[in-house]
């Protein structure tokens, strides 16, 4: 099979720098040619905006001319709704928080494209069952095929360096900006004789300098290498992850790839085992979050063997669960049902006029 892979038009794939579901992009690839499929990444970049999407969608029919395939795999949904309103039949999977967060009239916007994306997709992914369900309460009928299946992770490039570890190097990993409440893994490492590090783009200074008042404990070290990230994920003790909604983070699966112990709330219930693979803290009040998170550190901290424990078990899950081996298969059941369904039949335009999906 032929397979394009839709980006959004806001940064290369792969990415230089930030974009996460342009490196799941990069890695879907790589692991479909890894099991024989021929995988086509289609993207064009202007200026790294995020508005930049909507003129990459409308000239994405021209773009699809040029290609050969069998299958159009979109990620972001005004990608998504370009490709219905041209009557091309796709697979979609929302990688959204808008299906949970909506506190503006943007996420009131994004939440409208992605239910329209799905209404208008041959099959839906949603990569936990909370947000297949959520589709199936929220998007009116008729639905098509949702199959509940998670992106993976590269679990040789995250794995453990257990002989690095000191049990007291505590990392987080995304944007430095309020939503992410880097300020409750903060205060909740405070006084646990814990350092944090948190990689990633630094988007608000204000912020950033809030967090490096609270001293030489907490270090921001910006958007870092995948070399210098893979080693921090090795070495590192926790992953601390104190985002109130996502979807599914990649940081968490490399988290658990890596053999962290995850620790977190909301954001992930459904991936983190309870003293098992992490802590999933209650998360109904931040200044409570943050005690029970630093509750938890403590004890891992003072259980060498505990932690060494849980470790384990979180790089076992993902080795069982999430690696991308295990994946692509689910995801190619999708695929050929889609082009089997396309050639039976073909997909027709808002307009009504008919066209083939492709050509062959």
């Amino acid at each position: 099979m032929r397979i394009l892979l839709i980006g959004g038009g806001v940064h290369p794939i792969p990415p230089t720098g930030y974009g996460a579901i342009e490196r799941i992009l990069t890695d879907l690839r790589a692991a479909l040619e890894a099991a024989g499929e021929e995988a086509v990444v289609v993207n064009r970049v202007r200026h790294g905006r995020m508005r930049d999407e909507y003129p990459f969608a409308w000239e994405l029919p021209r773009l699809l001319r040029r290609e050969r395939f069998d299958v159009l795999h979109a990620q972001t949904p005004v990608v998504a709704n370009r490709l219905a309103l041209g009557g091309r039949p796709y697979v979609y999977t929302s990688h959204s928080r808008h299906w949970y967060y909506r506190e503006s009239l943007t996420h009131r916007w994004g939440y409208f494209l992605e239910r329209r994306a799905v209404r208008g997709a041959r099959a839906a992914v949603a990569l936990t069952d909370r947000l297949a369900d959520k589709m199936r309460a929220t998007v009116r009928p008729p639905l098509p095929p949702i199959s509940v299946i998670p992106f993976g992770v590269d679990t040789d490039r995250f794995a453990p360096r257990w002989d690095r570890r000191t049990g007291r190097r505590a990392l987080g990993v995304g944007v430095v900006a309020p939503f992410k409440r880097w300020h409750l893994a903060v205060a909740a490492l405070a006084g646990t004789g814990v350092s944090l590090t948190i990689a990633g783009p630094i988007v608000s200074d204000s912020y950033a300098e809030s967090l490096r008042r609270h001293g030489p404990e907490v270090t921001l070290a910006g958007e870092v290498p995948d070399s210098e990230l893979e080693r921090l994920f090795g070495e590192s003790d926790f992953l601390v992850h104190p985002s109130a909604v996502e979807i599914l983070s990649a940081t968490v699966l490399e988290g658990l790839s890596a053999g962290l112990p995850v620790l977190g709330g909301a954001a992930v219930e459904g991936v983190v085992e309870d003293d098992v693979t992490g802590a999933v803290v209650p998360d109904q009040d931040p200044a409570a979050f943050a005690r029970g998170l630093g509750e938890r550190v403590r004890v891992l901290v003072a259980e060498d063997d505990r932690r060494r424990r849980v470790g384990e078990s979180a790089r076992a899950v993902a080795l069982a669960r999430y690696a991308w081996p295990r994946i692509v298969p689910d995801l190619l059941t999708v695929y050929r049902s889609v082009a089997a369904e396309t050639a039976d039949r073909p997909a027709r335009t808002a307009s009504g006029r008919v066209h083939a999906a492709g050509a062959r």
